[in-house]
């Protein structure tokens, strides 16, 4: 069995090769060919107004022949910053760190056969599924973009879309103006795009080709009625977009048919956790038609759903919930390419393994 860390995995697995596996898991999906398991999460009080929260998701790739389990223990806290609601895991664990790993697992023998931290491929498999959907969705010509956000998982953003299109122009808002101050400094040098600050969200969208969130919030960022024609919009979470972008969308593409993760509470009322009511509550499920009836990511690659339908129209990728099937198929790629480059470390398979039948 083979253990890897995020450095291992950055190393080897480039962008391109993530977004091409990516795209065949998704093909495979969507003919029927590949699983995913919906995301369940835990959620219960920890002290300090945190609550602990235990995450999990998973899938198959019988095309690669690997199954994967990706999951989360962490800490989590809910807080107010700049007229909205945020989330953030805090780094309690020894060392001021995170726990987040992911497990592959052989389809031929259901031998354990890796283990790696899950935060590179997070942040890549989520950025990969909007970049992806642009692909399908945005006008081929699109060259001005707006990058809400300027953390994590917004410099993956800005990469893999800087891919998929040719993006000649970047406009970066985030509420702090010294955290997007350096994200334009820091990422300016890793793509062609010419990057800028913008003073406000609506300062970021107008005149973009394409819109993309990649925050925290669970507020909407900006009020859907400033959209133009011809625009694309994506989110990492529902709650970022309000319901009048998701009535302006032909299409609204939405990531996978459950509406929101499984969320199991224990010792509080649900509903004072705001992922649980205000979060996940949000116009796909509330206000607009249900979500069972939006074509999902797998359609858009398999060819079941023919994309934009003009120039004009705008079109709107919600990526409403994490497919574990995105874990097993780029770690297939991580797995591969590893074993290529000798990088990690060999542990006994025996030692995960047992004789009593299970």
């Amino acid at each position: 069995m083979l253990v890897l860390s995020n450095e291992d995995v950055e190393r080897i697995l480039s962008v391109s090769a993530c977004l091409e596996v990516l795209e065949e898991a998704y093909r495979d999906l969507g003919n029927g060919e590949a699983a995913t398991v919906p995301r369940y999460d835990v959620l219960s009080p920890s002290g300090n107004d945190c609550f602990y929260e235990y995450k999990t998701m998973s899938g198959v790739f019988p095309k690669r022949k690997i199954a994967a389990l990706r999951l989360n223990s962490s800490v989590v806290k809910w807080y107010a910053k700049a007229g909205g609601l945020r989330k953030d895991k805090l780094p309690v664990a020894a060392g001021d760190r995170f726990v987040g790993l992911v497990m592959l697992f052989s389809t031929e023998t259901g031998e354990p056969l890796a283990i790696f931290p899950d935060g590179y491929v997070q942040k890549l498999r989520v950025a990969c599924a909007s970049a992806i959907a642009a692909r399908y969705l945005a006008r081929k010509e699109s060259q001005v973009m707006a990058l809400l956000g300027s953390g994590w998982q917004a410099s993956a953003h800005l990469i893999t879309l800087c891919i998929v299109r040719n993006i000649r122009k970047v406009k970066v808002y985030s509420p702090t103006a010294e955290t997007r101050r350096r994200f334009v400094k820091e990422m300016g040098e890793k793509v062609s795009a010419e990057l800028e600050e913008a003073g406000s969200a609506e300062a970021a969208i107008d005149g973009a080709d394409v819109i993309a969130c990649a925050t925290n919030s669970i507020s909407p960022l900006f009020p859907g009625r400033l959209l133009r024609p011809g625009v694309h919009v994506s989110c990492v979470k529902p709650c970022e977009l309000d319901a009048t972008t998701y009535r302006s969308a032909d299409p609204l593409v939405i990531h996978w048919h459950e509406a929101k993760p499984f969320h199991i509470v224990l010792g509080v009322d649900p509903e004072s956790i705001p992922d649980v009511a205000d979060g996940w509550r949000h116009p796909i499920t509330r206000e607009v038609t249900p979500v069972w009836n939006f074509p999902v990511l797998s359609q858009l690659v398999n060819g079941q759903h023919p994309g934009r339908a003009s120039e004009k129209a705008i079109t709107c990728f919600c990526n409403n919930v994490g497919l574990g099937l995105q874990f097993a198929a780029v770690g297939s790629e991580v797995l591969q390419r590893a074993r290529q480059a000798q990088v990690g470390r060999e542990i006994p398979t025996d030692w995960f393994l047992e004789s009593v039948h299970p």
